[in-house]
């Protein structure tokens, strides 16, 4: 077995809490019989070397069963130790599918989050799942790995880096990103190092090497990508890399020739794919423009904004889902990246919003700007105000600011201190001044479809009387009903089957149907 290159005395400063941890766990590796070698591997090295906090420990053993030993481990301090303190051991089986090739054992140790699982060594053909998996050295276990700043080793009983890759050290120094193995070989093995290659490149700010870039950009690598790595495994990596640093990951998507295979479709978008990249310019810039983002909450650099400049090259396009129009880019972020029903619909609704949103809108009422505001494609306001200006700056992007790209954001900036001035970001919050069961009692009615047109009514007269009251409100509302607004409210009311055919609510003749399904109390 080759020799690791060491990491100079002291190269990691542990806490208090990790000294402690270190040194129970060599004190109880060491008097098993055989000793069992303990070295924490990976992201916890590179980020106590980078003086980062860091309280995931992965600890490899030189023994298969990780679970085995975590509960060997947890029952000596308590029977030696009992003042600290442990969580439940779980066992994490052996899941390919997950990156779990052996059976691991987790728990929580003074606070740090701890997976205990066994060196390994791996040989693959035509899967990223790997055909045989064993004990291995750590040589074996370290070369197996994605970047060679991800194969460090800190040995619990030397106290000493290792780097078995040779590169390691030297790499996250200059921050190179590295694969332990030739890239085409690290990246045919298991395709989803290709993207955490991105996602650690674009974290870190490291340079990937020209033959990793060069691997990454093949034809055959990237098919690799697309058919043998599950969907949830992409849209993880995916999601991890935006929540980061989402501009360099877009930049790094876009100069690796990633976009189609990460954000799969079958047919090429309605706009150039080179959007993407264009409308994460764009969002990063005005990110950065104080008076555009300082009133705002911190969602509005929510990675909602950054799938949404991801999937932009798709805007418009419609497929059907279950015989219903779905939205491409609702439908890429929930097949392409197996994201939540709640993100998925939360970046469908952003390219809502920038419809809705514009700012023509500063010359309507202070109900008109309030409904629009109010309506739940558009809420939180702000971050949706954000993708509008994005979405009409994004067409004529050409890698600079100008002065057409500043017109438009003043004129939004008009809109916004608009909304400010009539109150509106309070206003459209307020609970409504009559609610159904008032609306009901008070024109004599039955529940039925007419009552949201009503509610609708009474939200429109709030937002245009900030200082109107309960009472004022009911008087204008039963004035409306027995005058000629009774006609308006029952014009507005729509119903219609599952065929799409209109039809009268449950219970309504048909004369009562014509009414709009209004019911006078004997």
């Amino acid at each position: 077995m080759a020799t690791p290159i060491l990491g100079p005395a002291g190269a990691i400063r542990l806490s208090d809490d990790e000294e402690k941890f270190v040194s129970l766990l060599d004190k109880f590796a060491a008097g098993l019989e055989p000793p069992v070698e303990c070295r924490i591997a990976g992201g916890w090295v590179r980020d106590k070397l980078l003086a980062l906090p860091s309280h995931d420990l992965d600890i490899a053993l030189s023994t298969t069963s990780g679970h085995a030993f975590a509960v060997a481990f947890v029952e000596f301090l308590h029977a030696n130790h009992s003042q600290v303190n442990t969580g439940r051991v779980g066992l994490v089986a052996a899941n390919p599918d997950q990156s779990k090739h052996l059976e691991t054992g987790t728990t929580t140790i003074m606070g740090l989050d701890c997976d205990f699982v066994g060196l390994r060594s791996e040989t693959y053909t035509d899967s990223r799942i790997p055909d045989q998996v064993a004990l291995g050295t750590p040589e074996e276990d370290a070369l197996r790995r994605d970047l060679t700043i991800n194969s460090l080793f800190y040995n619990v009983h030397s106290r000493q880096v290792e780097d078995w890759t040779r590169h390691g050290l030297e790499d996250l120094d200059k921050k190179i990103a590295r694969t332990p193995l030739p890239p085409r070989q690290t990246y045919l093995d298991d395709p989803l190092r290709i993207l955490r290659t991105v996602r650690f490149s674009s974290r870190f700010g490291l340079a990937i090497q020209p033959d990793v870039a060069e691997a990454i950009k093949e034809e055959d690598i990237q098919e690799a990508l697309r058919t043998k790595v599950s969907r949830e495994r992409v849209g993880i990596e995916t999601y991890k890399m935006i929540e980061k640093n989402p501009l360099g990951a877009a930049e790094l998507i876009n100069s690796l020739n990633l976009h189609s295979s990460i954000f799969m479709w079958p047919s090429d978008p309605p706009h150039p794919r080179s959007e993407a990249i264009a409308a994460a310019h764009v969002l990063d810039t005005l990110l950065k423009r104080e008076e555009l983002v300082s009133a705002a909450p911190a969602s509005a650099s929510t990675p909602l904004l950054w799938l949404a400049a991801a999937v932009c090259p798709y805007r418009g396009g419609i497929t059907q889902v279950k015989n219903k129009d779905k939205p491409v880019v609702a439908v890429i972020i929930a097949e392409a990246l197996k994201l939540s029903a709640a993100i998925t619909d939360s970046v469908a609704h952003l390219f809502d919003a920038a419809i809705l949103l514009n700012p023509g809108l500063q010359t309507g009422s202070r109900s008109d700007i309030g409904v629009v505001l109010q309506n739940p494609a558009v809420r939180p306001w702000q971050q949706s105000f954000v993708w509008a200006i994005a979405q009409r700056i994004v067409p004529t992007w050409q890698g600079e600011w100008t002065p057409e790209h500043e017109a438009i954001l003043q004129s939004f900036l008009a809109l916004k201190a608009r909304i400010v001035e009539l109150g509106l970001p309070e206003a459209i919050d307020r609970a409504p001044l009559l609610d159904g069961k008032e609306v009901l009692k008070l024109l004599e009615l039955k529940p039925s479809p007419l009552l949201k047109v009503l509610l609708d009514a009474v939200n429109v007269w709030q937002l245009d009387h900030p200082a109107g009251t309960k009472d004022e409100c009911a008087s204008w509302l039963l004035g409306e009903w027995q005058g000629e607004g009774r006609a308006r409210f029952e014009a507005s009311v729509v119903t219609v089957n599952k065929t799409g055919k209109q039809r009268k609510p449950k219970g309504e003749t048909k004369g009562e149907q014509a009414a709009g399904g209004a019911k006078r109390k004997p």
